[in-house]
């Protein structure tokens, strides 16, 4: 009971420092450091940095944390149910956790890095970044549908 309870609680802190961290990013320092002279070489090291927290660590751990979420809430054997509402949503979440992983990985790997070399990969980079807000968003939600039944 209290490891189940220990993964729940760790589940929701790295997930308040994944969509925390794009929200503070987005709402409160974009809007000052687009300000400043050395705007690019900020953004470029803020992102380094939140990447390690929040990509490497926080996605990691939602996927250690989910896994026993999984198996304490629903059971391995259960995942599968695709009649129970429960489990139709809880995949629409993993789902867009996936897709999550994927823009997080384009985002960090490729067109963050390059974001210096051309309006094109800058602009992808803030286009990926938005898309992942939103998608985290949409996980929040369904996270929410879950803790009702689903």
């Amino acid at each position: 009971m209290v490891l189940r309870d220990v993964m729940l609680f760790l589940h929701i802190v790295l997930a308040s420092l994944w969509i925390g961290g794009m929200l503070f990013l987005v709402l409160v320092l974009a809007p000052f450091v687009r300000k400043l002279p050395a705007k690019d070489q900020i953004f470029q090291e803020v992102g380094r940095r939140f990447s390690f927290y929040g990509t490497l660590i926080a996605l990691l751990g939602l996927f250690i944390t989910g896994l026993f979420n999984v198996h304490y809430i629903l059971g391995f054997s259960n995942i599968f149910n695709f009649s129970n509402p429960y489990t139709l949503t809880l995949w629409h979440k993993i789902g867009l956790f996936i897709l999550i992983v994927i823009i997080s990985l384009l985002h960090d790997l490729y067109f963050g890095k390059r974001a210096l070399e051309s309006t094109f990969h800058r602009w992808m980079a803030r286009f990926l970044g938005f898309i992942n807000l939103l998608l985290s968003l949409a996980v929040v939600y369904f996270a929410v549908l879950l803790r009702f039944g689903g």
